[in-house]
């Protein structure tokens, strides 16, 4: 798995790990578990396109958006 760091840039500026693979993701923030996508296929991403850069990506748009989780 990797692991990258994020710091939003709306809001409260908060910073985010983001531990990421082909076709899954997991965003955390002080320890704790803010959002999970295990498997890409719920997203409707064929495992081909689930690489790492895209989950990555992902992820960051998530956190931008607030998509599923709060700050």
């Amino acid at each position: 798995m990797l692991v990258h760091e994020y710091t939003r840039r709306k809001g409260q500026g908060l910073t985010y790990i983001i531990v990421y693979d082909q076709g899954e993701y997991f965003i955390q923030r002080d320890g704790l578990m803010k959002k999970s996508m295990p498997d890409a296929h719920v997203a409707t991403i064929t495992p081909h396109e689930a690489r790492p850069e895209l989950m990555l990506r992902m992820a960051i748009a998530d956190i931008e958006a607030l998509r599923g989780m709060d700050e």
